[in-house]
């Protein structure tokens, strides 16, 4: 049997994710023929254009591009596996040169759930690292201004302002970090970052007073992290 994977359109038109071909030993394009598309076909006649594979396709055997096989002619066996679909991206920055600045603003937040003693202790300053609030607002702020080195795609805007805020709660700590900025993109992604480390720096301020016996943290996690608001204006 031949394992043959589909990915993208090409799934939902033969209508499965994994089709399994029986034979011993052919050849790539033979292999196509032998896959039935839904409403008439093959595969063969959504992946080959004039005598080669489309462009817009990818096809592996066994992890290796088709083309560097043989393409078409390429033999296949009874254990291989064969992923076809759109081709890999090459990715990158998004080009914002085109794009007008403006002025951009998000909030995110996120909570770190802690035991009830440990937010006492931050509260009455009490915590044997220092100041939690000092400390996340430092590190927060840090962590703005450094995303693009943590995040490669972002771009390396002019932060204008960031504003850090620590509530307390019954059973731990929320961290909202507010980013603004004038520029060509957005600053949601910089305000994220910035509430995640602060919250990191909360478990690490504090994490002497969250472990048990056996050194774990049952009680301690971070959640609900979200962009909460984003502002978009227009110049002038």
């Amino acid at each position: 049997m031949i394992e043959v994977r589909l990915f993208g359109a090409l799934r939902g038109r033969v209508g499965k994710a994994v089709v399994y071909v029986n034979a011993s030993e052919t050849t790539l394009g033979e292999l196509l023929r032998m896959v039935a598309v839904a409403g008439g076909g093959t595969l063969y006649d959504l992946v080959v254009e004039g005598g080669s594979i489309k462009r817009g396709v990818r096809v592996l055997v066994n992890g290796v591009d088709a083309s560097r096989l043989g393409g078409l002619s390429a033999a296949v066996k009874s254990g291989d596996k064969i992923l076809i679909g759109p081709p890999l991206s090459a990715g990158g920055m998004v080009d914002i040169t085109p794009k007008p600045f403006s002025y951009r603003e998000a909030e995110a937040e996120g909570v770190i759930r802690l035991r009830p003693e440990t937010v006492r202790l931050i509260a009455e300053g009490r915590v044997e690292k220092g100041n939690v609030h000092e400390a996340v607002k430092i590190a927060a702020i840090n962590a703005v201004k450094s995303t693009p080195s943590i995040l490669p795609y972002c771009h390396p805007i002019k932060i204008t302002g960031v504003d850090v805020a620590m509530e307390l709660l019954d059973s731990g700590v929320r961290v909202r970090v507010t980013v603004r900025s004038v520029e060509q993109t957005g600053v949601e992604m910089e305000a994220l970052v910035g509430t995640t480390v602060g919250l990191l720096t909360v478990w690490d301020m504090v994490k002497k007073y969250e472990k048990d016996e056996e050194g774990r943290y049952p009680h301690t996690r971070i959640e609900y992290i979200r962009v909460v608001r984003k502002e978009k204006r227009t110049l002038g």
